[in-house]
């Protein structure tokens, strides 16, 4: 899978703010632990990995930097476009 594109809001999980990839999308990736991906957040640039929730899902962790250049509270959607990152060729870089 090439492109991850959805809206979903933004949901605390504890200590820390997330937004969770819809079931679909999560069963179109190639794997079931955590994958490395790069795209935009609302516009803004997200550089991180997609982490497994257990119930066949994945998310993305928001930081307080992140959530404070966009303007983004708790509950608010958030427009996700990602892309998977193949680790094996960064690291040959």
């Amino acid at each position: 899978m090439a492109s991850i594109h959805f809206t979903a809001p933004l949901v605390r999980r504890g200590h820390y703010y997330c937004v969770e990839f819809p079931r679909f999308l999560s069963s179109e990736l190639k794997s079931r632990a955590r994958i490395k991906v790069r795209g935009t957040i609302n516009g803004g640039d997200y550089d991180g990995s997609a982490f497994p929730t257990g119930d066949g899902r994945h998310f993305i962790m928001i930081n307080a930097k992140m959530r404070q250049e966009l303007g983004l509270e708790e509950g608010e959607e958030v427009v996700v476009i990602l892309d998977e990152v193949d680790e094996t060729a960064d690291e040959a870089l």
